[in-house]
């Protein structure tokens, strides 16, 4: 287990990642007073623990509004098919995000895609599925702020 002081700098340095995943090694270790060989090892570690899973570039605003259009879809599930639902919608890239959920409804799902006629046919490609009962589905207009 990680001393107190070390899970709060573990703690900074997410923070500072989260905040713009580009900034130099040796600035996160100017951040946090400590060398770049101490930020690269934390890095490692907490890569090697799956705390830090991947990193990803945010497509921005103005891109994300001419580029794509986006939906999220609320999934009710026929028991015990979550698991293969699950694998079939991750095979798709126009699926970003997959959560399972507590409530009347199993999973929600956001979608991009380029146009409404995209997005239609993945709409009715889930509600197609094999153990997929019903779902609910909902455009989505403009962001107000993402963390």
């Amino acid at each position: 287990m990680a001393r107190p002081a070390d899970a709060r700098k573990d703690q900074e340095l997410i923070s500072i990642l989260t905040a713009n995943a580009r900034t130099s090694l040796a600035e996160i270790a100017k951040m946090l007073g400590v060398s770049r060989a101490t930020v690269q090892g934390r890095l490692a570690r907490l890569e090697r623990e799956g705390v830090i899973a991947g990193y990803t570039t945010i497509i921005g605003k103005d891109r994300e509004q001419t580029a794509s259009l986006s939906a999220v879809i609320m999934i009710e599930l026929e028991v015990k098919q979550q698991g293969n639902v699950v694998a079939a919608l991750k095979k798709r890239p126009e699926i970003v995000q997959c959560y399972t959920l507590s409530g009347p409804f199993d999973l929600f799902v956001k979608i991009r895609c380029t146009t409404s006629t995209h997005l239609d046919e993945i709409i009715d490609w889930i509600a197609e599925m094999d153990g997929v009962r019903r779902t609910t589905s909902s455009i989505l207009l403009a962001r107000k702020f993402e963390r």
